[in-house]
């Protein structure tokens, strides 16, 4: 009597076969994933004076980014720290919008949906001033904070000279 153990039988070519579709459907969506943050994050490269195809390199786009906001390289290692990394993430995206002259608002708009505001940074009417981490602000004012421009030394501020009361000369006559 021959009883068979189970109505499926698969071969081993079959499975291979799902598993090296599986893959390339993987392959395919990540180079497509990184096409469109190329695209997004090339306006932004071009205005900072990098060369355009940096944006479209996976590790050195996002080094770049950091060189671009002000930031050393070694930070791209510290968005690997749980927890931490996404402090490091949302502070060098704010230091991305300052140095397009963007403020906080624009940063939460950079971590929430960075779709809409990435491209709006990359291809809008915004400049690149230079990279902001570490910049001094002065107060103006009108309420104002501006960072200084890359390469400006600012003067001090002269003070107006105090009048000194004019001091009596002891005349002639000493005190006994």
């Amino acid at each position: 009597m021959n009883i068979p153990l189970s109505s499926y039988s698969s071969s081993g070519a079959d499975s291979a076969l799902a598993v090296g579709l599986g893959l390339l459907f993987m392959v395919i969506y990540f180079a497509v994933i990184f096409a469109i943050v190329g695209v997004l994050y090339m306006g932004i490269f071009t205005k900072s004076g990098r060369p355009a195809w940096g944006a479209f390199v996976p590790v050195y786009n996002g080094i770049k980014l950091l060189e671009i906001a002000g930031r050393p390289w070694y930070w791209y290692l510290l968005f690997f720290i749980p927890f931490a990394g996404i402090y490091f993430s949302i502070v060098s995206m704010n230091d991305l919008a300052k140095s397009f002259g963007k403020d906080a608002g624009y940063t939460v708009g950079l971590v929430l949906l960075p779709v809409v505001f990435v491209p709006m940074l990359s291809y809008g009417s915004a400049r690149y001033l230079g990279p902001a981490a570490g910049q001094q602000f002065v107060a103006y004012p009108q309420g104002y904070a501006q960072p200084y421009p890359q390469g400006y030394a600012q003067t001090p501020m002269q003070q107006p000279p105090v009048q000194q009361p004019p001091v009596q000369q002891p005349s002639g006559q000493q005190y006994r």
